[in-house]
């Protein structure tokens, strides 16, 4: 199996390898130019000494020499005119000057003297001065001999300390780079992470790295990517059952409807014949199959695509409508109906799918009051908005905050044999619509408030409503 390093090592190599090359370059500069400028440093002092010494006219005596070598820790050679040994202040330094003198051996000549390097006794520099005949007519040039051990080891010295240095600020460096590294590589894999739990299904995680840079934005962005991926697929699981209630109530349509059919013929022949006693009954069941009809109506809605076919639509009439064919129901469960509406343009609407949606709510909030109460039916103008609002208020439990977060995204109902089929028609229309659909606590009755609000300006007639 191929080895294959993580993004961290190959981070840390590509980072402290050149490194670690640009700090041994600076130490082999910084020690060359270290022990140049004490070679140098010590061929001044050897040019100045022999300049000195040849220039000024001193006596050349032995003892004034050898006090001159003890003060400038140097050697001082005498030669004579035919450029031999005369006298020198060292037995060893003596021979091994003329033996290069003899040889040419010269490092360096400029205005300032002649240079020449001595590796015997020890690594010397020899500064060549010639002493003019009027000084001392016994010799022709004194040399000054500096030995180089001294600023060996100064250079040694200064190497250590400035590859210790260089060692300590590597290692920091090389903290900082580290830190660096997993400051890119911690979130990335925490990243790819969370990736593999969108890949296994988990919707609901979230990462949270609060950063300002690349990483946080691609963090933001997984976790809005989770976000609209867990919508998507409630979206998509709510329209696979209401695809499937769809296909059923289309497979149960035409056996449902024949019978109603004749039910409603037979009581509206029964209504011609009916006297003034039995009228107001056979009024209420002709009601009841209407309603019946428009739950069939709306169940077979369900599932299927259908466009909008807005046209200017008074909202109280239509919330009469509604109120007119469910009161029989209403009353008898105890339930007394209010109706409120005010003065307001008339928006743009489809009239049959806005009444499926209102005769759900009215439904629901029948359903959420078993033992009776107070039911409303509100149209109200919205100024700022500019939309028209169609509310249903009732005065059961209300709805908790918690649920009220999932009814307005999630297809779920609170009734022990519910689909949660009914609010998603409610919030598909309005949406169909250009509107939304508002869960609310009502103010007036203390339950519940479903709010159909509607721009008055009319929706596009093509798009398609999906229930």
């Amino acid at each position: 199996m191929r080895f294959r390093p993580s993004l961290y090592w190959r981070l840390t190599l590509s980072l402290i390898g050149p490194l670690l090359l640009a700090m041994a370059a600076a130490w082999a500069i910084g020690v060359g130019i270290v022990t140049q400028a004490l070679e140098q440093r010590v061929e001044r002092q050897s040019r100045n000494a022999a300049t000195v010494l040849a220039e000024w006219g001193l006596p050349y005596t032995p003892e004034l020499l050898r006090r001159l070598a003890s003060l400038q820790q140097a050697d001082f050679v005498l030669l004579d005119r035919s450029g031999r040994v005369a006298f020198s202040t060292s037995t060893e330094v003596g021979p091994a000057l003329e033996a290069a003198l003899s040889a040419g051996v010269v490092d360096r000549q400029d205005g300032n003297g002649v240079l020449l390097r001595l590796e015997d006794p020890v690594p010397s520099v020899a500064a060549y001065q010639r002493v003019p005949a009027v000084h001392d007519p016994r010799y022709s040039a004194l040399v000054a001999v500096s030995p180089l051990t001294d600023a060996a080891a100064a250079a040694r010295r200064a190497a250590l300390w400035l590859g210790l240095a260089m060692l300590a600020a590597a290692a920091l460096l090389a903290g900082l780079l580290l830190a660096l590294v997993r400051s890119i590589t911690r979130p990335l894999s925490e990243l790819s992470a969370l990736a593999d739990r969108i890949a296994a299904g988990e919707r609901r995680q979230r990462l949270d790295l609060p950063r300002s840079d690349e990483i946080g934005t691609l963090a933001g962005s997984l976790n809005s990517m989770m976000e609209r991926l867990a919508d998507y697929e409630a979206r998509l699981s709510s329209r696979s059952r209401l695809a499937a209630l769809g296909d059923m109530s289309a497979r149960l349509a035409h056996e449902i409807r024949n019978p109603l059919t004749g039910i409603k013929l037979h009581l509206q022949l029964l209504a011609e014949r009916a006297g003034a006693r039995e009228a107001p009954r056979v009024q209420q069941l002709l009601g009841e199959v209407q309603r019946l009809e428009l739950l069939v109506s709306s169940t077979l809605m369900l599932g299927a695509e259908q466009p909008l076919a807005p046209a200017p639509l008074d909202l109280a009439e239509l919330a009469g409508d509604v109120l007119d064919l469910m009161q029989p129901s209403l009353e008898h469960r105890g339930i007394a109906v209010e109706r409120a509406h005010g003065d307001m343009p008339r928006p743009s609407a489809d009239r049959a799918r806005l009444r499926q949606a209102l005769l759900n709510l009215v439904v629901n909030a029948a359903d959420a009051m078993p033992r009776g109460g107070r039911l409303c039916v509100r149209t109200e103008f919205d100024a700022d908005a500019q939309r028209a609002l169609l509310a249903v208020e009732d005065s059961g439990p209300g709805v908790t905050d918690e649920l009220r977060a999932r009814l307005q995204t999630d297809s779920l109902s609170t009734k022990p044999f519910g689909l949660g089929l009914g609010l998603v028609v409610c919030r598909d229309v309005a949406t169909a619509h250009g509107g939304e659909l508002v869960i609310e606590r009502s103010a007036a009755l203390g339950g519940a408030r479903f709010v159909i609000a509607l721009p008055l300006q009319p929706a596009d007639a093509a798009t398609p409503a999906k229930p």
